[in-house]
């Protein structure tokens, strides 16, 4: 009987896998940076901080952390869509979540700088594998893209969903990019991400592009599908979905398909 109430008792105060995840990296993260909150992202434990000046949040799984820690980095539009992202699926099998901010940067040379040190962070401080998944909807193509290129040792896959890649044709707001025009076009810019298809095919850096065939805010013809050309003319591994009429949103699989999750974790 003492046996058994000794046993009970250890278990009563022994934390459970997900509590014991969210106080590792609340205490890891309070070292160097502020935390700004603690709360819960569709249920999932969350740590938001400020990274040198940048909003930033990492996820905790709900179970015992896999392995290496692999994770998964939605770099733009991080609340959007969430469930058609397979990022839940992830989170209750064991892998991290993260994001930080830089919209405003629009991933220029700036953007690109504090992005791989907020990876640097992660793997240096917080013990995540050196790899990140990318999650890269619309802009965030944008920024994934960009970043692979720069960094393909940062980068193990990349999901693409309607991706921006180029500014020919998009009418929004292009930030700091602005000012660089090239007189010649922006498909013309070596910096635009449509022309970095061969440097993240030569990276062996799996892609999975999924994109609307309707789509009137990222053309297809002058993004998405060029870049699949240029990525295949160049041996590179990748896996494309078009989406009949579909337009630029939804983004994501249907929320009880797990294509993107078998994606990134196929072999």
């Amino acid at each position: 009987m003492k046996k058994m109430l000794m046993a009970a008792l250890l278990l009563s105060v022994m934390p459970v896998a997900h509590a014991a995840g969210i106080d590792e990296v609340h205490e890891a993260v309070a070292k160097d940076h502020k935390i700004l909150a603690v709360d819960k992202f569709y249920g999932f434990d969350r740590v938001i901080f400020d990274f040198n000046g940048y909003k930033a949040w990492i996820c905790c799984p709900s179970c015992e952390p896999r392995k290496g820690k692999p994770w998964t980095w939605t770099m733009q539009w991080a609340t959007a869509y969430v469930p058609r992202t397979n990022v839940l699926q992830m989170l209750r099998d064991g892998y991290h979540h993260v994001t930080i901010k830089t919209f405003a940067r629009k991933m220029d040379e700036n953007g690109l700088e504090v992005s791989a040190e907020f990876q640097r962070f992660l793997v240096e401080k917080l013990g995540f594998a050196p790899k990140a998944y990318l999650v890269g909807m619309s802009w965030g193509g944008f920024f994934s893209v960009r970043y692979a290129s720069t960094c393909p040792e940062n980068v193990a896959k990349i999901y693409l969903d309607a991706p921006l890649l180029t500014f020919d044709g998009f009418k929004g707001d292009v930030g700091p990019w602005a000012a660089m025009k090239p007189e010649g076009g922006w498909s013309a810019m070596p910096e635009m991400p449509v022309n970095m298809a061969g440097k993240v095919a030569a990276a062996k850096i799996p892609v999975l592009l999924l994109y609307g065939g309707a789509d009137n805010v990222v053309p297809p013809a002058a993004n998405a599908e060029t870049f699949a050309a240029r990525f295949k003319a160049e041996g590179g591994d990748i896996k494309v979905v078009k989406r009949g009429m579909y337009g630029h949103h939804p983004h994501g699989v249907e929320v009880d398909e797990t294509t993107i999750k078998e994606f990134f974790e196929a072999k």
